[in-house]
């Protein structure tokens, strides 16, 4: 069974299941989860709140990792990383192919840390 992620608010439960996590994208005071599955579904909770969340989840396991101040990435779902045109590749589990565009400084990073994580 994947992680889950439990946030509630108000009387409400949020359960996000963190291995299903394409990408989340921060919405004013909402974030937005994509899944790998197609699905997306807002909850209300700022981007720095639920990063803080996943980190206390997963402790150490950093496969989602905050990119910017608008996005958290799962890097298991990367599979094309251009820093000349500044985006990311992401595939979700129905074959389509999600575009994030991110500044040159960021991807470069980026790609040192996939490089080195891929040597080990």
């Amino acid at each position: 069974m994947g992680k889950k992620l439990c946030l509630s608010i108000y009387g409400e439960l949020y359960m996000i299941d963190l291995e299903m996590i394409m990408y989340l994208q921060a919405d004013d005071h909402y974030t937005v989860a994509y899944y790998i599955s197609g699905t997306h579904f807002m909850i209300p909770f700022g981007l720095s709140k639920v990063e803080a969340a996943i980190a206390e989840k997963l402790d150490g396991d950093n496969y989602l990792i905050r990119l910017s101040r608008k996005y958290i990435v799962n890097t298991r779902c990367i599979y094309h990383v251009n820093a000349v045109k500044q985006e990311i590749q992401l595939a979700d589990r129905l074959g389509n192919s999600h575009s994030l565009h991110f500044p040159k400084p960021v991807l470069r990073k980026l790609i040192d840390m996939l490089s080195k994580t891929s040597t080990k």
